[in-house]
């Protein structure tokens, strides 16, 4: 009965998530109570509970569940790929858990997209009427979170239109243009399967790159057209969720990241892939072309930034300084300067030249991981945005601090300049888009795109 009753639960959960996509909705975060304290309880906490849990590891409360035991911290927030948690679940750490019998991909997809979405408990106790029947093959749910219960999907990537005029801001299987002056929403494109990591425009405004994909299944990018907002073509060669896109200047190419440790080349006209570089050891999590198209800069959860020659495809640099996965890569308008942001805290900044590149010509420091970065239009100004709800902005070599935005209320997890190179908008954890001047120091508008 428990397999038959998980089975029934499974699909009610894809009807409730097809009925919300279907009324314009976001998809509801996931819910520690609802559907991941059950399966931790019928999985999990009978060996890592109590006064001496196995290994060390309580997961009893969330500060213990991300603090880990004996063998280090469990959980980072935002980062399930990287999270042991999860590792050992599926394999990629041993031994393998848990030892009772491997937990459904199911379950670890969405134990690890709630993660991804910050590893946020609304309870840790399960609400009355809910039971659970812990047993070899499963769980058995008697309830589930209604789709209505929060309609706010993080913002997770966004990028303005080449003229300045809009941004496409990406959430759960739904990009949404926004007006970049008003706030308002102009267009809504649908068609990726879960939640979209990346957004890319064509250098002419004619496209639009949307990556994605479904965790631990398959990776892909969607070209939008944007005169009717449909997608013309979908690119299929990641076997993990593309972080990462971005159009060769000449618009003839794209370059893909992905948690698969490759970086795919792709004819942007036929969607066919034209070359593969296998050249990181972890997951993929930037790329950005040099504004002449002569060089790839790739970064990586391997703790390093790389340079290829887009011409022989031969790498030219490897960056290592980073002392923890890089985050993001960013070239600035001239392509004389390459910005790298990590986990480790840091923004690297680097003189693009020949030759080796031994250290980064400057470092900036923040008090927690920086999930992203990106030059004005004119590269005056580079801004980074951290998981501790900060922005800063400094002069385009980062010798000079500008600004320090202090209004976000959850994780910035991506942000952009716009074309007047004073406004700032981050999208965040929560939801949410904040828009701010420079100029004047201060908030003028936040946007919830639901």
């Amino acid at each position: 009965m428990g397999k038959i009753t998980l089975t029934i639960c499974l699909l009610a959960v894809s009807l409730l998530l097809l009925f919300a996509q279907k009324e314009g909705f976001a998809a509801p975060p996931v819910s520690y109570s609802r559907q991941i304290l059950p399966v931790f309880k019928a999985q999990c906490l009978g060996c890592h509970s109590g006064a001496t849990p196995v290994s060390g590891y309580s997961m009893e409360t969330r500060d213990k569940l991300l603090a880990g035991g004996r063998r280090g911290a469990a959980v980072i927030p935002g980062k399930g790929a990287l999270s042991n948690l999860i590792r050992y679940m599926t394999g990629d750490l041993q031994p393998k858990m848990p030892p009772s019998g491997a937990m459904d991909g199911d379950k670890i997809a969405l134990i690890r997209r709630w993660i991804d979405e910050g590893a946020k408990v609304d309870s840790e106790k399960m609400p009355e009427g809910m039971n659970v029947t812990a047993n070899k093959k499963g769980t058995s749910l008697l309830s589930l979170t209604s789709p209505h219960a929060n309609l706010s999907a993080p913002v997770t990537a966004l990028a303005y239109s080449p003229d300045g005029k809009m941004i496409a801001v990406g959430g759960y299987r739904v990009v949404r243009l926004i007006d970049s002056l008003t706030g308002t929403i102009l267009q809504s494109v649908k068609g990726a399967t879960d939640q979209v990591q990346c957004v890319a425009w064509s250098a002419d405004g004619k496209f639009l790159a949307v990556a994605g994909g479904v965790p631990g299944a398959a990776g892909e990018v969607l070209i939008v057209d944007c005169e009717t907002w449909k997608p013309l073509l979908k690119l299929e060669g990641h076997s993990e969720v593309v972080y990462a896109v971005a159009w060769k200047p000449d618009g003839k190419e794209l370059a893909t990241g992905s948690l698969d440790k490759t970086v795919n080349i792709w004819n942007a006209k036929t969607g066919k892939i034209t070359r593969t570089l296998k050249d990181h050891a972890e997951g993929i999590m930037g790329v950005a072309y040099s504004p002449d198209g002569k060089l790839l800069a790739t970064g990586s959860l391997d703790r390093s930034a790389k340079l290829f020659d887009t011409t022989s495809w031969k790498r030219i640099a490897a960056l290592t300084a980073h002392q923890d996965g890089v985050t993001r890569v960013a070239f600035n308008k001239a392509g004389t300067i390459l910005a790298t942001s990590g986990l480790d805290r840091t923004v690297r900044i680097w003189l693009v030249k020949s030759g080796t590149f031994e250290n980064p010509e400057r470092t900036l420091y923040a008090d927690d991981a920086i999930n992203t970065c990106a030059f004005s239009p004119d590269s005056n100004l580079l801004v980074w945005g951290a998981s501790n709800r900060i922005v800063k902005a400094f002069n385009g070599d980062g010798t000079q601090q500008k600004n320090e935005l202090k209004d976000a209320e959850d994780c910035v997890y991506c942000l952009g300049i716009g074309s007047d190179n004073e406004t700032v908008v981050a999208g965040t954890q929560d939801g949410k888009l904040l828009f701010w001047n420079l100029k004047q120091n201060k908030l003028i508008r936040t946007v919830s795109p639901k």
